[in-house]
């Protein structure tokens, strides 16, 4: 059939005319949709606190030999895998390098253990495109803390396993553990969900919530653990429940101060001692407890704290001044005193010299744990690993004590906890 110049006159100008209709929407639809969706790797910063942790990159295999982060740390990449000894802990940043100072955005604690690959850290190349900042992670073993920061930004957090997963859209600080065939959840702040590893079953949590998760159920909503500590998050006065301690070794040396200090609504507590050739101090609270624990099955400790200064590097020659130490009074079912301690520092670097330690990361005469690094000035929640293994047949915890030690310091503790469970 022959089409006179007309009918192809006609189906040019309708063709013309549904090019440039899809053409007027289809690129700024497009464009849109780039500008909605696009993405960049963030920056993922890892650092060592104590111990040993190493991390595969991921063009390696199990096989390769890994990389061995140091205190000062280093940026990884999507598909690293990273992974803690016993008696070690670290800490994952994942920054907005947009900002400046690079802002971060999310913070993860690495406890004992633990084996973790990061799956996807991206943020959104346009500050206002619609899609939000994405972290995944996977969660192979041990137990780490994510604390999301940023309220201002859209975030999408996920923490896979093999018998579950984690999610949560809001700020806040969530534990996730693998451990006795299950994936525990314990939201500290904000909210979050946990779904079973086929989807079939979820359960949404709240701030002071937990619950576990294995390959084809949900424990609930479990019953929270008891606190031991009275006023620990110090909304009373000191003497309530505290007995505080401030000690010199040198005569007539000024000694530390303990006080409260408040922020809006809330209040922490204060140790300080500053000033120049003071020599040494201690400045601390003691609170007697006299709880008996044998039939407990889990006790642990949690700070919520921030090192704003310390004179001396690490703690010191014989590692038994940091500014900030946590002491647990136990007795056996003997009788026996025992004494279990953790230290803190901000400043310095552990070093040895041939034959000796010069700035060693634990107390050299009761090595029984590796102190632990932390950013200087920022605030840090830590929680200790189920402490009854470390405290052999524990019958009552006297007393538990948070000091600063070494010459001129200040630290602040916003809450201290010890929480057990039967």
């Amino acid at each position: 059939m022959k089409r006179s110049p007309e009918q192809t006159a006609w189906l040019v100008l309708f063709a013309s005319l549904f090019t440039c209709c899809a053409l007027a929407v289809g690129i700024p639809a497009a464009a849109l949709t780039f500008y909605n969706t696009a993405t960049s790797e963030a920056v993922i910063n890892v650092k060592l606190q104590a111990g040993q942790m190493s991390v595969w990159r991921p063009t390696q295999t199990d096989d390769d030999p890994p990389s061995v982060v140091s205190l000062d740390g280093y940026e990884i990449s999507e598909g690293s895998r990273i992974v803690l000894a016993a008696d070690s802990t670290g800490l994952l940043t994942v920054l907005d390098n947009a900002s400046s100072p690079a802002r971060p955005l999310l913070t993860v604690q690495l406890y004992p253990n633990t084996q973790l690959r990061v799956e996807r850290a991206r943020l959104p190349r346009f500050h206002a495109g619609a899609v939000g900042d994405e972290f995944v992670f996977r969660l192979t073993g041990g137990r780490i803390q994510a604390t999301a920061h940023a309220a201002d930004r859209k975030l999408n957090l996920r923490v896979l396993s093999d018998y579950g997963s984690v999610t949560s859209a809001m700020p806040g600080v969530y534990v996730i553990e693998r451990a006795n065939d299950a994936l525990w959840l314990t939201v500290v702040e904000g909210s979050a969900s946990v779904a079973t590893r086929s989807d079939d079953m979820s359960l949404n949590l709240s701030s002071g919530q937990r619950t576990a998760v294995t390959n084809s159920a949900i424990a609930g909503v479990l019953p929270p653990p008891a606190n031991l500590i009275r006023n620990g998050r110090f909304q009373d006065d000191i003497a309530s429940a505290w007995q505080v301690e401030a000690v010199v070794a040198q005569s007539g040396a000024p000694p530390g101060t303990v006080r409260i200090v408040e922020e809006g609504k809330s209040r922490s507590l204060l140790l300080e001692r500053m000033g120049e050739g003071l020599g040494w101090g201690r400045t601390g609270v003691i609170q007697s407890l006299d709880a008996g624990v044998s039939r407990q099955r889990d006790l642990r400790v949690v700070l919520d704290f921030a090192i704003l200064f310390q004179e001396l590097p690490v703690c010191a020659s014989v590692g038994s001044e940091c500014p900030l130490f946590v002491s647990i009074a136990w007795r056996d079912s003997k009788g026996g005193a025992r004494e279990w301690i953790q230290g803190f520092y901000a400043a310095g670097s552990p070093q040895m010299q041939p034959g000796a330690l010069i700035l060693p990361d634990a107390i050299l005469t009761n090595p029984q744990r590796k102190h632990i690094k932390v950013p200087l000035g920022q605030r840090m929640r830590w929680e200790s690993e189920n402490l009854l293994p470390y405290l052999p047949d524990v019958r009552t915890i006297e007393a538990v004590k948070i000091y600063a030690e070494g010459h001129a310091v200040r630290t602040q503790i916003h809450a201290v906890e010890l929480l057990v469970l039967n």
